[in-house]
């Protein structure tokens, strides 16, 4: 019986960058679909609202910023693909223990986290004072 060598660690590190790149295609699958119903929302909104003038000015504004945030998150997303694929690259380049890559990869993976939360809470916050303003308004009308 012959044995075949195969590197398992190259195989490994490229089966989980594919795996990286097709989570972030769901992810930004699935931030595509909120933007179409959050467009459709909108349009349900401004057909409701044709008494006050200044509220289809107030929903495409909505809209926008709705837009912008879910281009920020997908753009978050490549750069979180990136820098997992560099990682991965880097870890087989150097030869570094498992230990040594896995607690680098773990930390690497928080810290973007940390970030992406606090990006959403931000446009969330911004997005949720936004949708107060015209109820702001119309009460003080």
């Amino acid at each position: 019986m012959t044995e075949t060598k195969t590197n398992h660690p190259t195989e490994f590190a490229s089966l989980f960058i594919r795996g990286v790149e097709r989570a972030a295609e769901l992810q930004k699958k699935s931030l595509d679909d909120a933007a179409r119903l959050n467009a459709e929302a909108i349009a349900v909104y401004k057909k409701g609202s044709q008494s006050e003038p200044s509220a289809p000015g107030v929903y495409d504004l909505a809209g926008q910023a709705f837009e912008g945030y879910i281009e920020a998150q997908k753009s978050m997303i490549d750069h979180m693909v990136k820098q997992t694929a560099s990682l991965v690259e880097s870890a087989k380049d150097s030869g570094n223990s498992a230990q040594k890559v896995a607690a680098e990869f773990t930390k690497t993976i928080q810290q973007s986290i940390e970030r992406a939360v606090e990006g959403q809470k931000k446009a969330l916050d911004l997005f949720t004072q936004e949708a107060k303003a015209p109820a702001a308004t119309k009460r003080t009308a």
